[in-house]
């Protein structure tokens, strides 16, 4: 079977070849892990990936969820899958070894789950790092952790997040679930949840929720989290008696048909027995590095929805065939060609490449900030490492969500009306990609919260430190032959990105406060497609270095270009690295520009979103 998911070769380029993550384990806390051990893990997981993962995907959406007799039951399909992912401990890669996992990094767990992420409605119901798992590992007491760890890392148990509900949505101080403290210092919890996705399944032996509710008497703004397992726990350990939970409504959805989204009503009946989690009142603050890891559970599904679309539309493009070429297009006895021959198509697939790869960039170097700022060598690389982590995490969420619905949607353009077609692989990912910028806050919410708060942190200095470093792979190869011109665009896009963030700071401190706040979300597109540059930028020295070295390799003088192009077409590797710099070139100077509007938009201070009167819309 042809591999429609990940492009293998790509992935390896960005760990090894551009980020050195094998760098990573030398440190005492992945020492156990080596390069050889990830190169082999990335193949199992493709081979299981395109395997049994890939053929469920649409399979699934067609079967879709159902609810009987107040149980859910997920897409058969569904079953063998899980089995198989329990078997080969996919489940735990991400968890601590101290809780039962394999404690992998997470510049490692990212590239190992990419493949199955395609697959959303299945990966979302394991939806780690973003689970019950973590938050119990963070905040959990000994008692709790050893309660529960054991079983939610194996993939025995599954786990839920219930926080939303129908009148308050992210605003906490307006949620109306309340917990009841009882005389043996448990609680009774009476609520109704809604949205809860996973909320109910017959995938898991126990289902574990977390729940967003407010101890009686305690202030609006101080919830609490609350460990409510579907089966209360017996002595033994083992499921026992259902706890008070009911599903009220199995919800029909756009897209992530195989995953069960639910209204759940805890306490109906007065007797949904919960745990305190954590510190009474501190829900917001254990929250928080819920919602982090979050980032990059939504970042590495966007980017693998992404990847399927593209390598979808490539696929198709190769095989159809339509027109003539350009040079015959005046001859109606011409031969037909393939859609790939196409200036328009190549345009379509050039931008999809382009995007595709920068994300996947973005999340791997990310993850790598996040191992890097864990595993020091001193105080200074920490800090570093910790300013990159902040200022990127949150692109990871937000420009990836947005960025995967554009390729999906020329993905669909590609195959023009057979991508439109119910059960097309595109046309489904782009139903499930779309919910990536509304979940877990929507893309403006996480937009205001990085304006308002992340960026000016610190001083500014966290923002300050991701220039610097942006402007150090300038420096590294703005002499480098054949992209001189393409550094000299990254830089001024950089400067750009600066002084954007400097006209942020001046009205932070002046009467136009409200300009940052209502671009916020502009903000974000344009330090991602900044990023992205960088990125590409990146990409490119290393591409010319390696190709240049081939060309030698192969006694052919590299100003002739008509060898040069010959050893391309015949060499695997050397077409490898001529693509990542047309990948590159193409986004710089095709992409990149985009900032400069948005740069004038946002300097122009108009404000005519918030005059215009709300009986003018």
């Amino acid at each position: 079977m042809k591999n429609l998911l990940v492009d293998q070769r790509d992935q390896k380029f960005v760990l090894h070849e551009m980020l050195g993550v094998e760098t990573l384990f030398d440190s005492p806390r992945y020492g156990d892990v080596s390069r050889k051990m990830l190169d082999m893990s990335l193949d199992a997981a493709m081979e299981l990936a395109e395997r049994e993962s890939y053929p469920t995907i649409m399979e699934a959406d067609r079967e879709g969820c159902r609810l009987e007799n107040g149980k859910v039951h997920v897409p058969e399909a569904y079953h063998r899958l899980k089995t198989l992912f329990d078997q080969g401990n996919w489940p735990s890669l991400d968890s601590r070894q101290d809780s039962g996992g394999q404690g992998l990094p997470m510049s490692m767990w990212l590239p190992l789950v990419e493949p199955f992420m395609p697959n959303a409605s299945f990966m979302w119901m394991m939806n780690k790092p973003f689970s019950g798992t973590s938050v119990i590992e963070m905040f959990g007491t000994d008692a709790q952790k050893e309660k529960y760890l054991k079983k939610l890392v194996s993939g025995q148990w599954g786990s839920v997040v219930a926080a939303n509900e129908d009148d308050s949505g992210c605003d906490t101080s307006m949620q109306a679930t309340v917990a009841v403290r009882t005389p043996d210092g448990s609680y009774l919890i009476k609520g109704i949840k809604d949205p809860v996705t996973g909320g109910d399944s017959d995938l898991f032996e126990n289902l574990i929720h977390i729940v967003l509710a407010r101890v009686e008497g305690d202030p609006p703004d101080k919830p609490s989290l609350f460990i409510v397992p579907k089966f209360r726990i017996d002595g033994d350990g083992t499921p026992g008696q259902k706890n008070d939970i009911t599903v009220v409504e199995l919800h029909d959805k756009m897209g992530y048909k195989g995953s069960p989204t639910c209204r759940m009503d805890y306490g109906g009946n007065d007797d949904c027995h919960a745990e305190l989690l954590g510190e009474r009142g501190q829900a917001m603050m254990m929250v928080l590095p819920l919602l982090q890891n979050g980032y990059m559970c939504c970042g590495i599904q966007a980017t693998a929805a992404a990847s399927a679309a593209y390598l979808h539309a490539l696929d198709h493009a190769r095989k159809r065939k339509q027109g003539a070429s350009l040079e015959n297009a005046q001859n109606p006895h011409a031969p037909r060609v393939s859609i790939i021959a196409h200036p328009d198509v190549r345009r379509m697939l050039m931008e999809m490449k382009s995007r595709v790869e920068g994300m996947r960039t973005l999340l791997y170097f990310t993850g790598l900030c996040i191992d890097k700022a864990g595993t020091p060598a001193n105080t200074d690389e920490a800090a570093e490492w910790e300013a990159l982590r902040n200022m990127l995490m949150p692109l990871c969420r937000v420009f990836t969500a947005e960025a995967a619905f554009r390729v999906c949607e020329t993905a669909i353009q590609v195959h023009g009306r057979f991508g439109y077609l119910k059960g097309s692989p595109v046309e489904q990912f782009i139903r499930d990609v779309k919910v990536q910028s509304i979940w877990e806050l929507t893309t403006g919410l996480h937009a205001l919260m990085f304006v308002a708060q992340t960026m000016p942190a610190n001083d500014g200095r966290d923002f300050a430190a991701l220039l610097s470093r942006m402007n150090q792979t300038i420096d590294a190869f703005e002499k480098t032959s054949g992209i001189e011109d393409l550094a000299i665009d990254v830089k001024s896009s950089v400067a750009l990105l600066g002084g954007i963030g400097m006209f942020f700071a001046e009205c932070g401190q002046g009467e136009n406060v409200i300009t940052p706040v209502f671009n916020a979300t502009p903000f974000m597109h344009l330090m991602g497609h900044v990023c992205l540059g960088w990125f590409h930028l990146w990409q490119a020295g290393i591409a010319a270095g390696k190709l240049g070295a081939i060309v030698n390799e192969n006694g052919i003088d590299p100003s002739d270009r008509g060898k040069r192009d010959e050893l391309i077409l015949r060499n695997g590797k050397a077409a490898f690295y001529e693509g990542k710099l047309c990948s590159a070139r193409y986004y710089i100077k095709n992409t990149l520009p985009r900032t400069e509007a948005l740069a004038v938009a946002i300097k122009s201070r108009d404000l005519s979103g918030m005059g215009i009167p709300d009986n003018g819309f």
